[in-house]
């Protein structure tokens, strides 16, 4: 079975886990041999990171929606030449999909080989994550799912938190997207009802958990709730940049200065050491480096502390990293697969989060009263905070991985729909490639919005 999976970032470990929890499920679901093709903003750096040697059944390509279209256009003679040159790419896309001619001018090879596996493909899955929230432009996005409806495969949404959608334009191009595929995956309820009013059978939207929680070693969890792990004093630490954190620069200082607070007192009242580790770092083509922002923490501790606080700013595979945080006391997490991957191989976490979906998480694992939050924390609470984590240790640890084995539990209940979905019919729901796949998606192609022009081009 060939199966595509879209719309990845692979150079983000969190993304990464996403993407191999999805292989995890799909495989305890389809009998026989299942192979991936990964549609990923940065394919060769993805490739070079996940070898075939270690992952043979993956295999990446440009994300067409990035490799096919010029940017989005501006004003003046540029801004025209490329919307010009977009509308001859479509018209090229509805001719392959009519006759499967991939000879366009306007295909290089690299395009060419990505529109045969989709062609190929027995299903496509968006991948989970959260990339559908509008703080972030969608445009891409939206494209990538109207070649998906061009060629006629609708594709599966994997686990995601969502929305709102307030903008007329994302609401109105999205309620086809989400009216055809065949099945919508949520890691929430709040995601789940900002689509409601954009789906008219809500019966295919379930709410499951994350899917990295299918990653999960039960044994091992087990293991640990039957008796408590010796301590070991080490502690991991995630942290991140965020651009959209209230204040501004002032609300980074703040949640900077938080950290540095947690660092310190790990380290002055506990004798802890301390290993500040993330998901996003040490690939330099990838924009986000968190090792950068745990550097400028650490350059601010004293002297004395710092001496027992290390920043590990390697890149990690999902297995890498958590085979470095399985034997830590303890993890404080900002990046939210950080949180979930620490949790999956049995180490308690205190959250911080910059998103509502790691407010989501927290509940569901019962530490929701402990977590602190980027927009308004402070020294003294993180200080506050940690104190009670670490005093009911046990306690936490045990509430959060007796959740765990549930989230599990509920990540690979993700089965059942999908089971019914591969094995009753054809998951190329939009119809074969060419006329009928070539008609259903004309009102995206096609439909204008007040104030906002053409919405592909």
């Amino acid at each position: 079975m060939k199966v595509v999976i879209e719309n990845t970032v692979c150079l983000n470990t969190g993304d990464a886990a996403i993407l191999l929890a999805i292989r995890h499920i799909l495989r305890s679901v389809v009998a026989g041999d299942v192979r991936f093709l990964v549609f990923d903003s940065q394919p060769d750096v993805a490739a070079r990171l996940y070898p075939k040697k270690d992952y043979p059944d993956l295999e990446f390509h440009k994300l067409l929606s990035e490799s096919l279209f010029k940017d989005r256009p501006g004003g003046g003679i540029k801004g025209r030449l490329k919307s010009i040159y977009n509308r001859a790419v479509w018209r090229a896309l509805r001719r392959f999909a009519q006759n499967g001619a991939a000879n366009s001018v306007f295909f290089s090879e690299s395009d060419r080989r990505g529109l045969a596996a989709y062609a190929s493909a027995d299903l496509v899955v968006t991948t989970g994550g959260t990339y559908l929230v509008e703080n972030y432009d969608l445009e891409k996005r939206l494209n990538q799912f109207r070649i998906d409806a061009i060629l006629g495969k609708d594709p599966i949404f994997f686990t995601q938190s969502l929305g709102p959608f307030k903008k007329s334009y994302n609401r109105q191009e999205l309620g086809p997207i989400f009216d055809r595929a065949p099945l919508i995956l949520l890691r929430d309820e709040r995601s789940r009802n900002h689509i409601l009013d954009l789906v008219k059978d809500p019966g295919k939207c379930h709410v499951v958990a994350d899917a990295v929680f299918a990653l999960a070693d039960t044994d091992r969890i087990k293991k640990h709730l039957g008796s408590a792990p010796a301590p070991t004093g080490r502690v991991a630490i995630s942290v991140r940049h965020w651009s959209f954190v209230s204040d501004g620069e002032d609300g980074m200082r703040r949640y900077l200065d938080s950290i540095r607070e947690i660092a310190t007192i790990l380290v002055r009242d506990h004798a802890k050491e301390v290993t500040f580790v993330s998901t996003c770092q040490g690939v330099p083509e990838y924009a986000h480096d968190d090792a950068k922002t745990a550097r400028a923490i650490v350059a601010e501790l004293d002297p004395e502390i710092a001496e027992h606080v290390n920043v590990d700013a390697t890149f990690h595979t999902p297995d890498q990293l958590m085979a470095l945080v399985k034997d830590c006391d303890f993890v404080v997490a900002t990046r939210m697969h950080m949180m979930i991957m620490s949790l999956c191989v049995g180490t308690p976490v205190l959250p911080i989060a910059y998103e509502f979906k790691t407010k989501e998480v927290a509940k569901h694992i019962g530490v929701a009263e402990l977590l602190l939050d980027i927009d308004t924390v402070t020294p003294p609470e993180a200080a506050e905070k940690l104190g009670r984590f670490i005093g009911g240790l046990d306690d936490y640890r045990r509430a959060s991985l007796e959740a765990v084995l549930e989230e599990h539990e509920s990540a690979m209940s993700a089965t059942g729909p999908l089971s019914s979905l591969i094995g009753g019919r054809s998951p190329n729901v939009a119809g074969d490639v060419g006329k009928s796949g070539e008609q259903r998606p004309a009102r995206l192609r096609n439909s204008k919005h007040n104030g906002q022009g053409e919405p592909v081009i």
